[in-house]
């Protein structure tokens, strides 16, 4: 749904560009969702069942200057649990179709990863805070909010289908720490990333791959940020399948991993309903930082599936069902295990 909101003030200038109109023009978009989701862990005979409501309020603003190129930024009032106001970075969108995010960017491996179709709903138990298994294809991509992320235009240097994305960030003026249990702050960033979309017969084929290095402020640790995934999806008509697989080593806070993760899925649409499976497994060596890895391995395999039925205009129900299996130093955690579902609905705007 599309509101035109005035500006309490308007840029005159950006980057130089040429000047822009005394108003800006914004959209804003969001979703209330609504249900219940129960937990069965392995070490335990009955359901614990509780109430999901999450919400999201979102408003972009864009403008056009007289050359052509879009100045676009926004904020977050909501987003699925958090009620603070977040405001976003700033892009430039320039006339031959390529852009630049400046502050907040992000990294460009992890923004534009495969969407590999997976199970919809608010599934999942929650797992030990000592497991430090890959949990997505973008784990251990990180940047400093000082940064910025180039998209070419599509088509890009003359090959159809092919795009990229090049993006770094800096944060050198962090304080070291050089004990085994000080807290890890990422410094600089850089990623790429790249994608080719064509079609093969009836179907259309998506490619992408991205890589991820960063470094840290610890002194002790043995490991940086360095990690990559690639992915395909390929959809004919109704159908979707995909696949991703990311691998490397990444630190956190208080620890650093090396490890990999692996995700396949589908997506079936037929009419008003969606259905859809979705399965992947992680793994990581996690040790204190600065220690030879030698322990035993983390694990976290995971099988989703759910039904998804347009209500009405934007609305839609949601059935959805998991089963999963989490280790810890390769022993199975009962209470981390298990199945769990959800039935519930969303209202978007």
């Amino acid at each position: 749904m599309k509101k035109e909101l005035l500006l309490a003030s308007a840029l005159a200038s950006t980057m130089g560009l040429a000047s822009i109109a005394e108003a800006g023009s914004a959209t804003f978009s969001g979703h209330n969702r609504v249900g219940m989701a129960g937990t069965n862990p392995d070490s335990s005979t009955t359901d614990t069942v509780v109430q999901k409501q999450l919400n999201s309020f979102a408003v972009s603003i864009s403008e056009t200057t007289d050359g052509g190129v879009k100045i676009a930024t926004g904020f977050d009032i909501a987003d699925e649990g958090s009620n603070a106001a977040d405001p976003s970075g700033l892009t430039l969108t320039f006339t031959d179709g390529s852009s630049l995010q400046l502050i907040e960017a992000g990294s460009a491996s992890a923004a534009h990863a495969v969407s590999v179709p997976g199970a919809s709903g608010e599934l999942g138990i929650t797992n030990t805070s000592a497991n430090n298994s890959a949990g997505a294809l973008t784990v251990g991509h990180g940047a400093d909010k000082v940064g910025f992320d180039y998209a070419t235009a599509a088509d890009a240097f003359g090959i159809e289908g092919f795009s990229a994305n090049v993006s770094a960030s800096f944060n050198s003026d962090v304080t070291a720490t050089s004990t085994a249990t000080g807290t890890v702050t990422l410094e600089n960033s850089y990623a790429v990333c790249v994608t080719y979309k064509t079609t093969a017969g009836d179907s259309t084929v998506t490619v992408g791959a991205g890589y991820d290095a960063s470094d840290n402020n610890s002194q002790q640790a043995t490991k940086d940020n360095q990690v990559y995934h690639v992915g395909a999806t390929v959809a004919t008509g109704d159908l979707t399948v995909g696949a991703g697989y990311s691998d490397g080593d990444w630190v956190t806070e208080v620890r650093q991993m090396q490890g990999s993760y692996v995700s396949a899925g589908a997506k079936y649409v037929s009419g008003d309903i969606t259905f859809n499976i979705g399965l992947s497994t992680g793994d990581a060596i996690d040790e204190t930082i600065g220690a030879v890895a030698s322990s035993s391995e983390d694990s976290q395999d995971k099988v989703s599936a759910s039904v998804d039925y347009v209500i009405a205009s934007g609305v839609t129900g949601t059935i959805g069902y998991r089963s999963e299996e989490s280790k810890d130093e390769g022993t199975a955690s009962k209470t981390h295990s298990g199945s769990s579902w959800y039935v519930g609905a969303t209202v978007s705007f």
